[in-house]
């Protein structure tokens, strides 16, 4: 039988007024539109949690983490009773239980009085219906643990679920800001009444598999699907800080909403996958498909006007204005003429019944965009209103060296004077001016625009390219490896590539007075992806910090070396307080992370019609065509990718891979489309 504290089976009952209600709601809402905020008294207590706490005991064994699990619920006394007995069974003896009652309800408040739980059990019963966000931000204001773990009112944990949440706590021991994830495992508790409906519950699969993998090989790609809410959990401080769930979104995204702020704010992220719990679900799945699909617009909007967040969902948001021609022609059809795409998800659905057809239910699947774009009118928004949610589509152009290449290899990397400057005067001549990375997502006003970037600050850039820029009127900006200002590209020798000399720290300081902007391209050049946290850490705040010693202002950009990056370098680079850092993966930013900005490769290679489709498109056309010939065995040659078309160093030690574009992302399998 295992040991509990004396009083463990005891049951506590809150009832919350509606006063206090509103009044956790407000200091929510202050919380800069974040989420919630701790009342003063509870922040005090907050500030000293992990200070100090020595996990491992002199004996060998672990001192206790105390942690609190919050269970929101809303109507459903059953299956919150058998979620209740689950964790009568866990291995651990430290946690309490706070169930929030979202809502008045007489079978959970009679449920509250019988149940005899073996270990410590408070009820919190919230008069007025808010949502999930607030309910779970009210168990967390009750709660003066260490460590905060949600679960929902219709899953069953693993007997050991809460010991692989907190063995990560105990092995972090409060020095890093984090979170830990769970699996979680769909049982359908009825059977699928339609073919569609079927399908429908089929393709949540590979979106979980998706969700997974970014987060196992630690993808930049799970920002896009970023979600933490259901068998999470996290340390108190760092729930606090990053501002608890949003209880503006009672009904949907509560979840997607605090990860993507959570992720945003540099936590560390990791999977556990033997901290499984089973999620009931009990819901009519073609009924909520329908619901957030009228629902969804609206929330996409205020995640984007009010946070300018930027996940999978909100890319459909972004195609109004954003998107091919096609594909702004159907969405603006929709926005117009919902009737046919109605009558389209009608037939189809009828046609997947019949036949099971995964054809027909993808057709009825995207037709659901007319409902979507339909909750959008419904709250007062016009076409030109989303307009202002995604101002730019502003190109951002990657050059390394401007000086003629000697051998072949150097093509795609350098670029010589004469051909830079052809391309300096096309831009001037076609109407653009340069803008700096941080208005990469400002919106242009009568005129095209490009950022113009230079990697590893070679010196040929105060020589042959800052006059050009200087004398056609075009910013441009700099990234420095610091530790080499002065000396040579080191870095590139294991490559074969001779050395070239760097900008010296007098030509540095003199471009600054010129308006160059100068950012960080870290201390060495190493591949971050391979080193340890301490040394990532080095590299980028280091870096940092000496070169605003340098210039005497601050640095705000930085650019990844080799262009490739993960979330484990990404959230460093967050930590450091970068506002904008950029990789080597092709492609136009509307829709994108601040933090992991695509850029256009330019090199000697180019032409002048290749340059402008470069522009106009984001993508490199001969590079991709090459890809596409080496997939079918009808390429052998080699196909360069920008600044990392070659690894260096020894044995790849990275899981990930770099892509045809340049940036490492791991092959991972995406969503049913």
């Amino acid at each position: 039988m295992r040991a509990v504290r004396a009083w463990t089976g005891s049951s506590s009952t809150t009832s919350a007024p509606a006063s206090e209600a509103r009044g956790l709601e407000r200091k929510s809402a202050a919380n800069a539109g974040q989420g919630f905020s701790r009342p003063r008294r509870r922040v005090a207590q907050a500030r000293d949690l992990n200070d100090g706490a020595k996990i491992n005991s002199a004996d060998g064994g672990h001192q206790s983490v105390k942690s609190s699990v919050i269970i929101p619920t809303r109507r459903r006394a059953g299956p919150l009773r058998e979620t209740l007995d689950s964790l009568g069974v866990q291995t651990e003896n430290d946690f309490e239980v706070i169930v929030v009652v979202d809502g008045e309800d007489p079978e959970t408040r009679s449920l509250s009085g019988d149940y005899k739980a073996s270990f410590p059990l408070r009820w919190i019963f919230v008069p007025e219906h808010k949502g999930q966000a607030s309910a779970r931000n009210a168990g967390a204001a009750a709660s003066d643990s260490e460590i905060l773990i949600f679960l929902d009112d219709d899953t069953r944990p693993v007997p050991d679920w809460i010991h692989h949440h907190l063995k990560h706590h105990r092995a972090n021991n409060g020095q890093r800001e984090m979170g830990v994830l769970g699996k979680v495992v769909d049982q359908h508790v009825n059977a699928p009444r339609s073919r569609t409906e079927e399908l429908l519950r089929d393709s949540r699969n590979p979106v979980l598999e998706h969700f997974e993998d970014c987060l196992k090989q630690q993808s930049l790609e799970w920002g896009k699907v970023a979600a933490f809410g259901l068998n999470t959990s996290i340390p108190r401080k760092t729930y606090l800080a990053v501002g608890g769930f949003d209880p503006k979104l009672s009904f949907l995204d509560e979840d997607t909403d605090f990860g993507a702020r959570l992720y945003n704010h540099g936590a560390l992220l990791v999977p556990e996958p033997a901290a499984i719990v089973y999620h009931h679900d009990t819901k009519d799945v073609m009924a909520q498909h329908h619901a957030i699909a009228r629902s969804a617009g609206k929330v996409d909007v205020y995640r984007r006007r009010e946070k300018k967040q930027y996940n999978a969902r909100l890319q459909l948001l972004a195609q109004m204005h954003c998107g091919g021609a096609v594909r702004k022609l159907a969405h603006r059809a929709a926005w117009y003429a919902p009737w046919p795409f109605q009558l389209a998800a009608a037939v189809s659905k009828i046609a997947t019944d019949l036949t099971g057809s995964r054809l027909s239910f993808r057709l009825w699947y995207r037709s659901a965009a007319a409902e979507y774009w339909k909750g959008i009118r419904a709250s007062g928004e016009s076409i030109e209103s989303l307009r202002d949610l995604y101002p730019s589509r502003t190109p951002v152009l990657m050059l390394h060296s401007v000086s003629a290449p000697t051998e072949l290899k150097l093509k795609p990397l350098n670029i010589s004077p004469e051909r830079f400057t052809r391309f300096m005067r096309w831009l001037k001549k076609s109407g653009y001016k340069s803008m700096l990375p941080a208005d990469w997502d400002t919106r242009a006003t009568g005129h095209r625009r490009v950022i113009l970037t230079f990697d590893d600050a070679y010196d040929d850039f105060f020589s042959d390219a800052f006059p050009v820029l200087d004398r056609l009127g075009f910013k441009a900006t700099v990234f420095v490896v610091v530790d080499r200002i002065g000396k040579t590209n080191d870095w590139d020798a294991a490559r074969g590539f001779k050395p070239r000399r760097l900008l010296s720290l007098e030509q540095i300081r003199e471009l600054h007075r010129h308006g160059v902007l100068f950012g960080s391209h870290t201390l060495t050049h190493p591949w971050l992806t391979d080193l340890p946290d301490q040394d990532i850490e080095r590299e980028v705040c280091d870096s940092k910090r000496k070169l605003e010693d340098i210039l005497g202002s601050e640095v705000s950009c930085f650019a990844y070396p080799w262009g490739i990056a993960d979330m484990r370098v990404r959230a460093a680079v967050a930590r450091a307080g970068y506002k904008v850092a950029l990789t080597a993966q092709e492609g136009l930013n509307f829709s994108e992370d601040a933090l992991a900005l695509k850029r256009i490769n330019v090199g000697e290679v180019d032409t002048l019609p290749e340059f402008i489709y470069k522009l106009a498109t984001g993508n490199d056309l001969r590079q991709r065509t090459k890809a596409f010939l080496t997939k079918k065995g009808l390429y052998k040659g080699p196909i360069h990718r920008g600044g990392n078309e070659e690894r260096s160093g020894g044995d790849d030690k990275s899981e990930a891979s770099p892509s045809s574009s340049g940036i490492a992302l791991p092959p991972v399998s995406g969503p049913e489309s």
